[in-house]
């Protein structure tokens, strides 16, 4: 790698450890940085070697209040892009901060030059970003920030939508996603003594326990979710789809999924082939291509697409 390069990831780490203290630990500044455990660690050694102060605590590292970055400049490009993440995260999941966002947004404006700062006001105005029906997680998703930087175990009480059931969990929160427009709790449940998924909306009450918990150093957010479709976990399930060449070209130009291969076959049709953790969520998927798409494997989702089908037409039929 280039002196130019390590020298960009070390000034985005101290950029990163300023703006959010004691939130980044070096496995965190590694999974950001995409680099090992060793070169995070060696990247802040050369922030210390070169003056700054970085303390390290158990929720992550922090700089000493004396130490101060040097004032940011935006370019256009730069101010547009940042303006247009922050609407677009304030219109869908991030519209429970929408206001402190607009804060955000202001103190950019007021930190460019008077002509920058013009056109990109004239600009942001033909930019559209459309909102999307968000879970509501109210003041629950701050609640969980604080646990999870201070390393808090809390307690919930929790709807569960699959059982249909309200229930009393002890939680040693790990981290908070975003997936199919609600929020996520990802932790330790020592009820059911394993790591779960909890919808942040259905947890009707959150409170501290007053214990801390300690995260386990072989957890990784990424390595969690990496063979779920969206949100839901289950049996690790090869899944081949067969698509048509009607809508093939719509399979082709997105990446559905980290471990998806793609087969041409010669009638411009495609073998749609990834590996998910349980087949639930990919079969909703797969039916919202109707008949233009056919399960080859495995046979028990293939049977119960079927059987689906045949409820749905049973739905539908006319005497």
């Amino acid at each position: 790698m280039s002196r130019h390069k390590q020298m960009g990831r070390i000034l985005r780490i101290a950029a990163l450890i300023h703006a959010n203290p004691r939130r980044y630990t070096r496995r965190r500044l590694a999974e950001r940085c995409g680099v090992s455990l060793r070169t995070a660690q060696r990247d802040i050694e050369e922030l210390r070697a070169a003056g700054i102060h970085i303390d390290s605590h158990p929720g992550g590292y922090e700089i000493a209040s004396e130490y101060f970055l040097p004032p940011v400049s935006f370019t256009l490009e730069e101010a547009l892009a940042l303006v247009t993440s922050a609407r677009s995260f304030a219109e869908n999941e991030g519209r429970h901060i929408s206001l402190t966002l607009e804060d955000a947004i202001a103190k950019v404006n007021a930190a460019l030059p008077e002509y920058t700062a013009r056109v990109l006001r004239e600009t942001s105005k033909r930019i559209d970003v459309a909102g999307q029906k968000v879970s509501d997680v109210g003041e629950k998703i701050d609640r969980l920030h604080e646990a999870i930087g201070n390393r808090l175990q809390i307690h919930i009480i929790y709807y569960s939508f699959s059982r249909d059931k309200i229930t009393e969990r002890r939680i040693d929160p790990y981290a908070v996603m975003f997936r199919k427009r609600a929020w996520y709790l990802v932790g330790f449940c020592h009820t059911f003594h394993t790591i779960l998924t909890f919808r942040i909306n259905r947890i009707l009450r959150l409170s501290y326990t007053g214990k801390s918990f300690i995260y386990p150093d072989n957890f990784s957010l990424k390595e969690y979710m990496s063979k779920s479709w969206e949100v839901m976990l289950g049996e690790e399930t090869d899944v081949v789809v067969k698509f048509d060449r009607r809508v093939a070209p719509l399979i082709k130009e997105v990446r559905w999924h980290d471990t998806q291969q793609i087969e041409e076959l010669k009638d411009g049709s495609i073998l749609f082939k990834v590996t998910v953790a349980g087949t639930r969520e990919i079969g909703f998927w797969i039916m919202s291509y109707g008949d233009s798409a056919e399960v080859i494997e495995p046979k028990s989702l293939r049977d119960e697409i079927i059987a689906t089908a045949r409820r749905m037409l049973k739905k539908y039929q006319v005497d």
